[in-house]
């Protein structure tokens, strides 16, 4: 099986891009891990694993591999910005947050669907709901004694 590294090299080198130490080092953090890291988080553990990457190098290469689809980011409100892969390098998902805790917990990415064929079909609008955070109650604040 090829990795989400190798993947993404490859895909660099198709599109002319540079395949750089940071650009690997960000994938893979992203590919290593489910939590749901921030920009700083991700900086953090690049350099980690390649010491000697700054973190203003890191910052640029996520917004490097964002526009060219590798990675993406979801804003999660008061929680900031996260990021992991993009597109057929990660599993689709969707982010819940809770607005009482503040956990975030990943949802199957086609929990929408049934809305976002909705919204096409109707509105001629798509959907892209992997982009935000979904906000709610979870189920441990909800059955959670006042205090």
């Amino acid at each position: 099986m090829t990795s989400a590294v190798e993947v993404s090299a490859q895909r660099l080198r198709e599109r002319g891009e540079r395949v750089t130490p940071a650009r690997l080092a960000v994938v893979e953090v992203l590919a290593g891990t489910e939590e749901h890291l921030s920009a700083e988080q991700i900086g953090e553990r690049a350099e980690q694993l390649r010491p000697g990457i700054h973190r203003a190098t890191v910052y640029r290469a996520l917004d490097a591999l964002g526009e060219f689809g590798l990675v993406t980011h979801v804003h999660l409100g008061r929680a900031g910005t996260t990021y992991h892969l993009a597109g057929d390098l990660a599993p689709r998902h969707l982010h819940l947050r809770c607005s009482e805790c503040g956990t975030v917990y990943d949802a199957p990415g086609d929990t929408l669907e049934s809305a976002r064929k909705k919204l096409a079909r109707d509105l001629g609008f798509h959907l892209a709901p992997e982009q935000v955070a979904l906000v709610g109650v979870c189920k441990n604040c909800l059955t959670a004694p006042p205090g």
